[in-house]
């Protein structure tokens, strides 16, 4: 898993190396190698916590913590969306059914998939999420 971690972490710091200030509201401050993740609280059917490390919008990075119970309504995203479970169950809710995966497992949500994805376990779900490309509002439905 930690490979799989430094490799996505690599990619991610590769793709906008001279990224310096002016910053948008919605992208972390990049200073001299080191990113300060935005902090963003998202009310679902529970608060839930967005570290945002995305610095453009090519590529979103993303730590989530989500307490049990929570979930999100079923969205259709025009953006890939895959990452790592650091920690619980993550749960995603397909047409065709339901797929728990479980700490220490990747997943992926292919652009333009109709998916909801929930906390499926007992305790707090932490997972890292790569976006591409980043999130923006008008690519979820």
């Amino acid at each position: 898993m930690n490979k799989i971690l430094l490799i996505v972490l690599v990619i991610f710091m590769s793709c906008n190396p001279n990224k310096k200030g002016n910053n948008t509201a919605k992208e972390a401050i990049y200073e001299d190698h080191i990113i300060t993740p935005k902090k963003i609280i998202i009310n679902d059917n529970i608060e839930r916590h967005l570290f945002d490390y995305s610095i453009s919008n090519e590529i979103g990075l993303n730590k989530m913590h989500a307490p049990e119970g929570w979930t999100e309504p079923i969205i259709e995203a025009k953006f890939e969306l895959r990452g790592i479970v650091l920690s619980g169950v993550l749960g995603l809710e397909f047409k065709e059914g339901v797929k728990k995966i479980p700490s220490s497992k990747g997943f992926l949500i292919p652009n333009n998939t109709r998916v909801r994805i929930f906390n499926a376990g007992l305790e707090e779900l932490v997972l890292i999420e790569v976006l591409r490309p980043g999130y923006q509002k008008e690519l979820v439905t």
